[in-house]
């Protein structure tokens, strides 16, 4: 977005407020879709949400390099709201991902290691598009050009002559586009990876879960029957071989029931 900020104050002579307004179809598309994303993500798995809003991110990106001098708010507007969307439905599933990988306990982990993702994968975004910007701009560039102005659109525009600044600004466009075509693959090349790693979520993860959890519970039913079993079994064997218990001893025969079939039970398990 830097390189978007340069482009449209630099090439296009937007003001500061003109330009921040560019961006607020980004950021409405951006909420829009973080709630639609989350009730997706339930239907149709983390997945398949996280593979298919980065591809919607290289979209925004495929159109952003298509960008030239004088196309107004138009074209902008699109792309900005194909990488807001996709932004949206990408971020809940690949967070839900990454924190249903550990355990609840690491929670807090979890999430830290999130953020530190986030702001690495940006950090390493501005320095490759950065990067692919400034070279491409400076190979651009006439070598008749001052050293300032090879280097610098801002400096090119403060020269004051109208040849070279429409030749950085041409330079400026061309190098742009250059940018914007490698953030889009890159966010291709994520989505490859997250294809790959994700494993796949939503009402069937929480089916095969509910059937796991139903599984144990047989379990421990029939473990419980097999005991209700073993000590019905052992009382029946003791009244058989101890015959009638007179009446008036009848609580402490009933003591004296229970306390070897308690110990027989106890030697079954």
């Amino acid at each position: 977005m830097l390189v978007l900020t340069q482009y449209l104050q630099f090439v296009e002579g937007y003001t500061p407020t003109e330009t921040g307004l560019a961006f607020l179809p980004l950021a409405v598309a951006s909420l829009l879709f973080n709630g639609v994303g989350a009730a997706l993500a339930q239907k149709i798995g983390n997945r398949a949400l996280a593979v298919g809003g980065l591809l919607v991110i290289a979209s925004g990106f495929a159109v952003l390099a298509t960008l030239s001098q004088g196309d107004g708010f138009g074209l902008l507007t699109a792309a900005m709201l194909l990488m807001g969307a996709g932004a949206g439905l990408a971020m809940p599933a690949t967070t839900a991902a990454l924190l249903g990988a550990v355990p609840e306990e690491h929670a807090g982990v979890g999430s830290a290691l999130n953020d530190t993702i986030q702001q690495a994968g940006a950090a390493l975004g501005v320095a490759v598009m950065g990067a692919v910007l400034f070279s491409t701009y400076t190979s651009s560039m006439p070598a008749s050009a001052p050293a300032a102005a090879r280097h610098s659109v801002a400096d090119a525009l403060a020269t004051g002559d109208s040849s070279l600044v429409a030749t950085a600004r041409e330079a400026f466009t061309n190098a742009m586009s250059g940018s914007f075509l490698a953030g889009a693959a890159g966010v291709v090349a994520a989505a490859a990876v997250a294809a790959v790693l994700i494993r796949g979520g939503g009402r069937k993860g929480d089916a095969d879960a509910a059937d796991t959890a139903g599984s144990a519970d047989a379990t421990d039913s029939v473990d419980a029957a097999d005991s209700v079993a073993v000590l019905d079994e052992g009382e029946g064997e003791f009244h058989r071989g101890s015959g009638p218990v007179p009446g008036s001893s009848s609580s402490s025969a009933s003591r004296s029931v229970k306390e070897p079939v308690s110990g027989h039970a106890h030697a079954a398990r």
